[in-house]
């Protein structure tokens, strides 16, 4: 049951923004507006998807278009990285939930300071929605509510390369290569079993999940990265450690990495997000999604908690996904979007054979 009010999703047209705006529509009984500054593709989208979805040209540089957008708002789902700070604002102001699908943690920590805000007007915004970060954050609650004694959470995260992969995602995975190691992480390579893949090899990489659920859940936490290719795994971050990525980055050749890895093609389209959390006894837990396509995740992930403000179920105030949701009724819930969950009791890590238990994280 959802509230009054239209749903606006900005970047409604885009890989995740248009599965947000048309599981809105399917999904809540609220007129759905699909905002951006393309008019002609939000007209396509509303042609050809499910009834409820109204086009809206949009330009975040020109205040007075979003000012007209929110008279009739009940959420914003803000769906690419401009001006995300002075929307959430601007929504917040007036009295209109947000859901922001950002990756990055500098944005991240803009809107977290809209917290005063948010309760002085009673209204929520949540972060951290979508795949990575997102998923990743609710597979870690509910690893550390299945073993309380944690004391460290891994999370890893395999991608299709021939994913729904939008052009935000992708500049955002080159920035990840490109950028210095943070040597204040826990280093390493692990070793994980991941469903559906098996034992693959996973490398550090600066998901904005290790910091927010570091302090969101109190322990340490690392995030790994890895693709469906094995082979474009070891060579990519065989190259990161070379400082390949860096030297292009200072060349100037961000953007011809950014293309070229867009038009890559060199495995399918399934991801893996799994998090496990361990114990100084040695005991381990974990929990994992897969799913095929990561646009289509993010978009559902970002719906959800849509509809869970329009019917005004989350605290006022500006959030983590995983500080408002229950993370297991989450997980029951996003089952129903072709989404595939695995758990596995709590178990005691092979710390001695080369390869691990069903599911289990052996760090390198």
């Amino acid at each position: 049951m959802t509230g009054h009010g239209v749903a606006v999703v900005i970047g409604g047209y885009g890989a995740v923004g248009r599965v947000v705006a048309t599981t809105l529509a399917r999904d809540s009984a609220n007129e759905v507006v699909v905002a951006g500054r393309d008019l002609a593709r939000a007209e396509a989208l509303a042609r050809t998807g499910p009834a409820g979805l109204t086009p809206r040209r949009l330009d975040l540089d020109d205040p007075r278009g979003l000012d007209g957008l929110l008279a009739d708002a009940a959420v914003v789902v803000m769906c690419v990285e401009h001006r995300n700070e002075a929307v959430a604002r601007a929504c917040l102001d007036r009295g209109v939930a947000v859901v922001d699908i950002s990756a990055s943690a500098d944005v991240l920590a803009g809107i977290e300071r809209l917290d005063a805000t948010a309760k002085r007007t009673g209204t929520a915004a949540v972060l951290s929605v979508g795949l990575a970060p997102g998923l990743t954050n609710v597979l870690a609650r509910r690893c550390t509510e299945r073993l309380p004694s944690a004391t460290s959470v891994d999370v890893t995260i395999l991608l299709g390369t021939a994913g729904d992969h939008g052009p935000d995602s992708v500049r955002w995975t080159v920035a990840g290569l490109t950028a210095p190691p943070d040597r204040t992480r826990r280093p390493g390579r692990a070793r994980v079993d991941l469903p559906g893949f098996g034992v693959r090899t996973a490398y550090p990489f600066p998901f904005s999940d290790q910091y927010t659920l570091t302090r969101t859940l109190g322990v340490p936490v690392t995030t790994r990265l890895c693709f469906d290719s094995g082979a474009m795994t070891a060579t990519l971050f065989g190259l990161r450690a070379a400082g390949a990525f860096r030297l292009a980055d200072r060349l100037g050749g961000a953007r011809l990495l950014t293309g070229a890895s867009s038009r890559l093609r060199l495995g399918g389209d399934r991801f893996v997000v799994h998090a496990s959390a361990t114990d100084e006894g040695g005991r381990q837990v974990w929990s994992a999604v897969t799913g095929r396509q990561e646009g289509h995740a993010t978009g559902v992930v970002a719906a959800e908690i849509a509809i869970g403000l329009m019917g005004r179920r989350y605290p006022p105030g500006v959030h983590h996904i995983d500080q408002i949701v229950d993370a297991g009724e989450f997980l029951k819930t996003i089952r129903r979007h072709d989404l595939t969950v695995h758990e596995q009791p709590v178990a005691v890590a092979d710390r001695a054979g080369d390869r691990p238990d069903p599911g289990h994280v052996r760090r390198m």
